[in-house]
């Protein structure tokens, strides 16, 4: 395993709403909050007596939430407001006009506001602009990864529910934004809205509990080893990786932190791969890989995403857990041993190495273990299982789960465009031409022939089509190929590029019958190659005039030149790489 250090460690903590001392004895957790913010004007039931808090919230009702914690609802009542939504309920009228003549909302189209439920997303980003925090261009967060700014600011507790939101949710999230701060100040939420008058400190006093919110895990129940390896092996995972030919070079570990195949890893683990699997133990299957959500190289993790949904997966710890002496457990695939579970103790909570903060542990780490999860006594991921000194006994280290902090799922990158879609060959190297091309094809091939890989475009025409492609053969020759199907005529042209001195030059012909054939081959001197020269076919066999196909093969030589041209221009885009021409591969006069 690699030891990657260099990140200074963001600490994350995540908050319990704990029942308020003044709690009615037979109301539920949750009932006992929403009370306490509906005698602060700032939520309603769908009756006197009744919270509804069972069901997902609305879009409309997450809205309203919105403009009450922006203090704003006694203006959203008074206005004359007027949106352009038609499936807006009557009652909600005002709230939604007010937040669409002050572009708080867009709604989902032109003419509908959305009646549809909102989402852990909708509501986490609500609120967090309730605090001045902006979605806007990602300045502070972004709207599909709300997540580690809610818990930074203290919004969002373990006890809530990321995959089955609820209007309980909606009621803890609330509850705990009061005494989070606006973005810059030393203001809590709760302030500005006392001095806006939405309610005064004598209420806020009275109906809010300043201790309910403890950075606690009290109410957690502790599990057994055997627990523990009921509970969370079947979320991590077993990962192979592949290069540019399909050959597995290496093995690692990953697990899932949500049920949709988000998962984590070890950078180190997929770094030179060009495409992976990943195998579950309970049952054995292997998922691909679809590629890289976010990852960072310096600091050694990867957010990937698995193909597939309705995995089990890993729920993310307290950090107030991470403590010397504390009780956890490791859980990876040590040499291709899959779902391997060691236990230890958290040796040094914050070994800082080359500033980076490592969870140093002694439960047993191997290579193989790396991406492994590293889970404490509650059945929750506190970090990475990353490396270990092998110089000595029971040293493991681990990345805290807080390093992935703000990792983004906007966008899905496959695993050779994180290495670089384009081979690192700078403009003063002493690489060929040739070597470039083979890296390029290695890093971006994106079909198999034979036994070859292959980079190819292809075009559709009107009667068929055109595949055109460089090959790297398993003796690492290189070769451009031509592939045309044309009104049901098939027409092959290869050319090879490696032969030292003389190329190699092979063309076949068959019609859509296969009552004509015509095979023809050739050996080229590349400085003769001009462009428009006419080839000849050295050795030729069948029964159509070999005129006439190799007329059509002196055309496929220059379109498959040029195709080779067009590569290495796309290659040399980039600042610092070389430009090479076909005249770099002994072409040196086709112009």
């Amino acid at each position: 395993m690699k030891k990657i250090f260099s990140l200074i460690l963001v600490l994350v903590m995540f908050v319990t709403v704990l029942p308020m001392a003044n709690a009615v004895s037979n109301a539920s957790f949750e009932e006992t909050l929403a009370q306490d913010l509906k005698a602060l004007g700032l939520f309603q039931g769908v009756s006197d007596t009744e919270f509804d808090l069972n069901r997902a919230p609305t879009r409309v009702e997450a809205l309203v939430m919105l403009i009450r914690l922006l203090g704003k609802d006694t203006e959203a009542l008074s206005g004359q407001w007027s949106h352009p939504f038609s499936d807006v309920p009557g009652w909600a009228n005002k709230y939604v006009g007010f937040a669409y003549e002050n572009g708080l909302t867009k709604g989902i189209s032109q003419t509908e506001f959305g009646t549809g439920v909102a989402t852990i997303q909708m509501y986490l980003t609500f609120v967090l602009r309730s605090l001045d925090y902006t979605d806007a261009n990602g300045e502070d967060f972004s709207y599909s990864e709300p997540y580690s700014l809610a818990y930074h600011v203290g919004i969002l507790p373990d006890s809530v529910d990321r995959e089955n939101f609820l209007r309980s949710d909606v009621v803890i999230v609330s509850y705990c934004a009061l005494s989070a701060y606006m973005k810059n100040t030393q203001n809590t939420l709760a302030t500005k809205l006392i001095s806006e008058g939405v309610f005064t400190q004598e209420e806020f006093d009275k109906f809010y509990d300043k201790t309910a919110i403890k950075y606690s895990d009290t109410s957690k129940k502790e599990l057994t080893a055997e627990q523990i390896y009921q509970k969370c092996s079947p979320a991590v995972f077993y990962i192979e990786v592949y290069d540019a030919r399909g050959q597995a070079f290496a093995t690692g570990s990953g697990f899932f932190i949500d049920s949709e195949g988000t998962a984590v890893t070890n950078y180190h683990v997929i770094e030179g791969a060009h495409s992976a699997k990943i195998k579950i133990g309970d049952t054995q299957e292997y998922y691909d890989v679809e590629g890289v959500y976010d990852c960072n190289k310096a600091n050694d993790w990867a957010v990937i995403k698995v193909a597939g949904s309705g995995f089990d997966y890993l729920k993310i710890g307290n950090y107030s857990t991470v403590v010397g002496g504390a009780t956890v457990y490791a859980i990876g695939s040590p040499l291709g041993l899959q779902n391997t579970i060691s236990q230890g103790i958290i040796s040094n909570a914050n070994r800082l190495l080359d500033d980076i903060s490592f969870i140093q542990t002694s439960a047993a780490i191997s290579s193989g273990s790396s991406g492994g999860a590293l889970i404490n006594k509650y059945g929750e991921v506190i970090g990475i299982t990353s490396a270990k000194f092998s110089d000595g006994e029971n040293l493991g280290l681990a990345l805290p789960m807080s390093i992935i902090e703000g990792y983004s799922t906007e966008s899905i990158s496959d695993l050779a465009q994180i290495q670089g879609n384009t081979p690192q060959i700078p403009s003063d190297s002493e690489y060929s031409a040739e070597d470039v091309l083979r890296a390029y094809v290695m890093v971006c091939w994106n079909e198999e022939i034979s036994d070859s890989v292959a980079y190819t475009e292809s075009i559709d025409t009107a009667n068929g089509y055109c595949d055109m492609s460089i090959v790297l053969n398993p003796d690492m020759s290189l070769e451009v190929l031509i592939w045309e199907v044309y009104e049901g005529d098939m027409y092959y042209f290869s050319l090879n590029l490696s032969d030292t001195g003389r190329k190699f030059l092979f063309y076949d012909y068959e019609s859509e019958y296969g009552d004509m054939r015509l095979i023809g081959s050739s050996w080229l001197d590349p400085a003769s190659v001009t462009r428009g020269m006419q080839v000849r076919f050295d050795d030729v066999e069948g029964n159509t005039n070999p005129r006439t196909d190799e007329d059509i093969a002196t055309e496929y030589l220059e379109i498959g030149l040029d195709f080779v041209n067009i590569i290495f221009d796309g290659i040399a885009q980039a600042e610092g790489f070389a430009h090479y021409t076909v005249a770099d591969l002994g072409f040196v006069n086709f112009k």
